[in-house]
């Protein structure tokens, strides 16, 4: 579960805390389960809250991240029972959802190499520094981490000096 501000007073100081009324404030609380997601949306004193979804129905949502960058783009690591483990983004705060073209899979082993692996599900999602607008991390299971560079549409192995890892 993960939690932000955003709207007109969403600006945060040193502490990150918020710095305006908490009645300019709106609040979304993101739920992944192994049965779909929900945003809950609420205003900065968490008197009023508006249900969005669920989204992904029957899924399993590993994980739900809103990218601070933009405060829009929402990726969520999926596992469903006919795509096998994907990401989805929403740049409109999940009103759609699009796959990633490419999501994140290990390298096919080279001949007498090692035994071939596959991505299970992926457990971790975070966006790159806010200097690098586009930049996710994705953290899998089995062991793996990926970068995309394009928002979340596509994913490769994160390379460390000649290893991928």
């Amino acid at each position: 579960m993960s939690f932000f501000f955003y709207g007109s007073g969403a600006h945060r100081n040193s502490h990150s805390f918020p710095t305006r009324r908490s009645s300019d404030l709106r609040l979304l609380l993101l739920v992944a389960t192994r049965k779909g997601a929900w945003l809950f949306h609420g205003d900065g004193r968490r008197r009023s809250w508006k249900v969005d979804g669920p989204h992904f129905l029957g899924h399993s949502v590993s994980h739900l991240q809103l990218d601070p960058r933009d405060g829009r783009t929402l990726l969520a690591a999926v596992k469903t029972g006919h795509l096998g483990p994907t990401i989805f983004r929403s740049t409109n705060l999940g009103r759609t959802w699009k796959e990633a073209s490419r999501p994140p899979a290990f390298a096919q082993p080279s001949e007498g190499g090692l035994p071939a692996r596959a991505v299970d599900h992926t457990f971790w999602l975070t966006p790159g520094h806010a200097s690098e607008t586009g930049s996710w991390y994705a953290g899998t299971s089995p062991q793996g981490l990926f970068r995309s560079d394009d928002g979340g549409a596509s994913w490769a192995p994160l390379e460390i000096g000649r290893a991928h890892v």
